[in-house]
């Protein structure tokens, strides 16, 4: 991805997470998040739908591409959230 790519793509993410920061007033921050990872899912099936003409046939193939983005995604904002509670811990 290039940096104009990565731009954007982190200003669509904020939007989504400024919703779930909104709705988080009324509903539980576990609800939301089963919510976001089912919207994900779904729309991800969405895209591998529109990318193949034979998603039967090459469903592993975006099933794997689809985990492993998400674990790099979720594994480098992981390591965000403990240098965040290290540092409070420190404080």
């Amino acid at each position: 991805m290039g940096q104009n790519n990565d731009k954007e793509m982190y200003d669509n993410a904020d939007k989504f997470i400024a919703l779930a920061n909104e709705m988080s007033k009324t509903v539980s921050h576990g609800e939301i998040g089963v919510a976001i990872r089912y919207a994900a899912a779904r729309y991800s099936a969405f895209e591998a739908s529109i990318r193949t003409k034979n998603l039967a046939e090459d469903k592993d193939e975006h099933l794997q591409f689809f985990a492993n983005t998400f674990t790099e995604m979720l594994q480098m904002n992981f390591e965000e959230y403990i240098n965040l509670q290290s540092k409070i811990k420190t404080s």
